[in-house]
């Protein structure tokens, strides 16, 4: 073969090379984009269902004790630091062993709380710099406990009885019937890059054990 022959079969094969390698990371880009979108989704889907089983049973108590259901306390220190019933935050009690009391310690005690927040400190406090983790509250030493990550929004939407829109639930705690769940999950930090878009579910929780629905 002379020179040439052997400089147009290096260029042609480096064509080839440089063709197979883009095709390789496209595919690789696709499966990394459809690998994360899965993620995105089951986180979703896992705190949608998680925060909608919760709420169905607020307020209740086999006996029908008062002093159940949504609250807001979102005054510093322990064990309230954080509790808050609002459009970012969410927080309601019940029964869960029958004993009449919302109990904030020992065995079966955290059955008794339904508190999510996003980005905020073990304590309750909200964080400096967003974390994107979304917590739930715990009557444990850590007040709130990672349940989910790459949770970009939180929003809860209030209804009374009939239907109609709570815009202050902090102060109309005893008459929310129901609770509209939005959360949007975001891409992780490591591949915000790839143009991977938010997803977003929502839900509607009714709440059968309420204030409301115990007046005779």
């Amino acid at each position: 073969m002379t020179l040439i022959e052997i400089l147009v079969a290096m260029a042609i094969s480096g064509l080839v090379i440089s063709a197979i390698y883009s095709l390789f990371q496209a595919h690789h880009r696709i499966a990394i984009k459809q690998e994360e979108t899965t993620l995105m989704q089951q986180e979703l889907l896992s705190a949608t269902a998680q925060i909608a089983d919760e709420l169905r049973m607020c307020g209740y108590s086999a006996h029908g004790a008062d002093g159940f259901g949504f609250a807001h306390m979102p005054d510093t220190g322990a064990p309230n630091y954080g509790r808050a019933t609002n459009k970012t935050a969410i927080y309601c009690s019940l029964d869960w062993n029958g004993d009449g009391v919302v109990n904030e310690s020992g065995s079966g005690s955290l059955r008794e709380h339904a508190g999510f927040r996003l980005n905020v400190a073990n304590e309750g406090s909200a964080k400096a710099v967003d974390d994107n983790v979304l917590r739930k509250y715990d009557t444990g030493t850590v007040r709130w406990q990672p349940i989910n990550t790459n949770i970009g929004d939180l929003r809860f939407t209030y209804f009374d009885a009939a239907g109609n829109v709570i815009n202050n639930p902090h102060a109309n705690t005893r008459i929310i019937h129901g609770v509209r769940v939005e959360i949007t999950a975001i891409p992780s930090p490591s591949r915000s890059r790839l143009g991977i878009g938010n997803r977003t579910l929502s839900t509607k929780v009714w709440c059968r054990n309420t204030e409301l629905e115990k007046i005779p």
